[in-house]
């Protein structure tokens, strides 16, 4: 444990650059976002009867999209284009999420703070991308049954449920900017030592 902790603080980058490059990093994260997506069915939805809404729904496809991609970067994290894949569909989709977040946190501060206000909300259908019927095939996870803007009848440490949603897509999106800052530097500090070792090579014949 403490080599793990001297490792990340002596060489950040390099460090990072060699757990992106295998299978554990992205299992670990793919997973986290699957967790959280059937937490939200089992506690929320299940135990606490709070069903979601149009913005709910798509914020838990974005969950799922991100496991899929850290899934599929998981399978060969060694080849370059399925981590390309990786990172493309994780950090498309974690952006996707925090926009669907943001966007319901701004209605749940217009439906506290304007009287009157009405939630432009669809209840039973979402325009899913690409045409999905995703609502009528898997109704437990994507049938948006509840209204905007009442998530905050919940809260945790003081903050609601879209606002935990933020943080941690802006947390997915830190952590996969970093990881892909530290798979660039590594490929082009690789590439430049073998330039120097052939250049090395050439001088000694």
């Amino acid at each position: 444990m403490f080599k793990l902790v001297q490792d990340i603080t002596d060489d950040f980058f390099p460090t990072l650059a060699r757990w992106q490059s295998g299978r554990a990093l992205w299992l670990a994260g793919g997973l986290w976002a699957l967790g959280l997506e059937i937490f939200s069915v089992l506690y929320f939805q299940v135990y606490l009867g709070l069903y979601p809404c149009e913005y709910c729904v798509q914020i838990r496809l974005s969950m799922i999209l991100i496991f899929l991609g850290a899934a599929v970067a998981a399978v060969w994290p060694g080849f370059a284009l399925f981590k390309l894949f990786g990172y493309a569909a994780c950090m498309g989709a974690a952006a996707w999420g925090l926009s669907m977040s943001a966007a319901l946190e701004i209605v749940n501060l217009k439906t506290a703070f304007t009287p009157g206000f009405l939630a432009p909300c669809r209840v039973g259908d979402v325009a899913w991308p690409l045409g999905l019927d995703l609502s009528g095939r898997f109704p437990t996870h994507f049938m948006p049954e509840g209204i905007c803007g009442e998530d905050s009848r919940w809260a945790f440490l003081g903050n609601s449920m879209t606002q935990w949603l933020i943080l941690v897509y802006l947390a997915m999106l830190v952590g996969l900017a970093l990881m892909l800052v530290s798979w660039i530097a590594s490929w082009v500090m690789s590439r430049k030592a073998r330039r120097e070792g052939r250049a090395l090579g050439g001088g000694a014949n």
